[in-house]
């Protein structure tokens, strides 16, 4: 199990007065001492499981034009699954509202914030540009303050599921540099390139990304629609997003946050949701197949996904569709790692569950216990079985195998003995700093990265940007699938690294992209750097 944190510099600062003056988080007094978590059953108590399935709710696109969407990033108390619990949402719900979009589209998302901290947005896997404002998760939207983000959605995008959360790398915005809001004046952020003026060097600050996806701040995203690319009696099958995302509930019904005097613990009992819904039951007709669009939008946790008695049909993969489908009994999905699947249901009535089987992410990691997700109904009038699907989805990007490399990089994923601080080629980020690589990417190349974990535990490691191709892990090559926007790499064994090769190529946009583990706590302590692209 992963040890709770110590309490975070930054937070101890900004709750000590609180404590003091009895100020509170979603309307509870801060404790002086950390309580035994709840247990799972405690925190479901409440609740209530087996309520039919219902996929989030959308954004309003209903616009012919421009679209245009607002979050209202805000302390929310939400139902979930019939208890009332406080958090932080956008919009008003646990699971934010899906936002879909089309190739070629330009988007317009207003975030305004209403929390007591800092925050933004990250649109997770879209290949969009990392500068301006758009994709840049340097950008950061003051307490009080809105910011206007401005996608554009290039024509030839995979279509496929994404998500999109808060990505604030501290709970205040940094001072240099300033940034006009269109909708709010003034706003603090970091200007490209900038970096904090300072006589001597800063005390590590923590990001708050963990705190605010653990709060409520995520959602799902679609580009497209994926069914287009199947074969004609496939291209109006009925779809499903399946949005998972765990709730740690303290015993005054708040979700628990990183504080002077509490942290999330993700080894923790916890409650695992789907659609914020307990348990809830999908129906199918025998015979029946549906594409499900599964993602995970928590902070730190896995979810080794089973469908007892079925296989899952792998169509597309972190948003890109493959180039070549293949089945799967299990699916692994670290935080935000996402699969598009085909499911077709048995072709007599009766009964099976999803779950999460039990899993562990190493040795300095946590051990998570089998879990029941989501019962499928099958029962109804029978309907024709349709054709699988084989071979390679169109538009499934080319392989990178026989691409000339333009250089060749090292990063060495590592953590302190007590799971505390965490580390890129031995460096903490912080906002000022630089990257962990003296020299940029350029624009038009490919390059190949060997990634190394020597720490005791699983790190998915995440690209911005840009998605990459997976070439070897532990020194076995690995056969060209798809391209994908998180890998986990393996832990430390026997003294002897974990090692992912992967191959990258530098399309479209100058510019940073970051990379982190995504973990949200491990990225907030110090997982984290990005490449400049040029």
């Amino acid at each position: 199990m992963r040890r709770i944190r110590q309490p975070r510099r930054l937070v101890q600062a900004l709750t000590a007065a609180a404590v003091l003056t009895g100020a509170v988080f979603g309307g509870q007094a801060l404790a002086s001492s950390t309580p035994k978590p709840p247990t799972t059953a405690q925190q479901e108590k409440g609740m209530v499981a087996g309520r039919p399935f219902h996929d989030p709710v959308d954004a309003d696109t209903s616009a012919t034009q421009r679209i245009t969407i607002t979050l209202d990033a805000h302390r929310t108390r939400f139902d979930l699954s019939g208890r009332s619990v406080r958090g932080e949402s956008y919009n008003g719900s646990f699971v934010a509202p899906t936002i879909r979009v089309a190739p070629g589209s330009s988007v317009s998302i207003r975030l305004v914030n209403h929390l007591k901290v800092a925050t933004n947005l990250h649109f997770h896997g879209l290949h969009v540009s990392p500068t301006g404002v758009s994709d840049d998760p340097f950008l950061c939207v003051a307490p009080g303050r809105s910011l206007t983000y401005e996608l554009a959605i290039p024509k030839n995008h995979p279509q496929g599921t994404f998500w999109y959360h808060s990505h604030a790398m501290g709970t205040t915005c940094p001072k240099p540099g300033q940034m006009v809001d269109d909708s709010m004046g003034d706003m603090p952020a970091m200007a490209p390139g900038s970096s904090p003026s300072v006589a001597k060097p800063m005390p590590f600050m923590p990001g708050d990304v963990e705190n605010q996806i653990s709060a409520g701040l995520s959602g799902a995203l679609i580009v497209g629609d994926d069914r287009t690319l199947l074969p004609p009696k496939l291209r109006h099958i009925t779809t499903h997003t399946l949005v998972f995302k765990d709730a740690q509930i303290d015993a005054g019904g708040a979700l628990v946050q990183n504080t002077a005097t509490t942290s999330i613990n993700s080894g923790a009992p916890t409650v695992r949701l789907v659609n914020g819904q307990l348990r809830p039951v999908l129906s199918m007709r025998p015979g029946e197949t549906q594409l499900w669009r599964l993602a995970n939008t928590g902070a730190d946790i896995f979810y080794r996904l089973h469908l007892d008695g079925y296989r899952f049909t792998v169509i597309g993969e972190d948003g890109t569709p493959v180039a070549k489908v293949r089945t799967e009994s299990d699916l692994l999905l670290p935080p935000g790692k996402r699969f598009d699947v085909l499911v077709t249901a048995g072709a007599h009535a009766g009964a099976t569950w999803l779950r999460t089987l039990a899993y562990s992410n190493g040795p300095q990691g946590d051990n998570y216990p089998d879990t029941r997700l989501l019962r499928l109904d099958v029962h109804g009038a029978g309907t024709t079985r349709l054709p699988g699907v084989s071979g390679r989805i169109p538009t499934a990007q080319p392989d990178l195998a026989h691409a000339k490399i333009a250089q060749h990089r090292k990063l060495v994923l590592s953590e302190s003995a007590d799971g505390n601080s965490f580390y890129m080629n031995g460096q903490q980020f912080m906002m000022g700093n630089g990257s962990v690589f003296a020299t940029p990417a350029r624009l038009g190349t490919v390059e190949e990265w060997t990634i190394y974990n020597t720490s005791g535990e699983i790190h998915p490691f995440h690209l911005h940007t840009s998605d990459f191709q997976v070439m070897s892990i532990n020194g076995v090559p690995q056969p060209y699938t798809n391209r994908q926007d998180i890998i986990p790499v393996p832990y430390e064994q026997n003294g002897k690294p974990g090692v992912v090769v992967i191959r990258i190529a530098f399309e479209d946009f100058t510019g940073r992209y970051m990379f982190h583990c995504h973990i949200a706590a491990h990225e907030d302590n110090g997982m984290m750097s990005y490449i400049d692209v040029a």
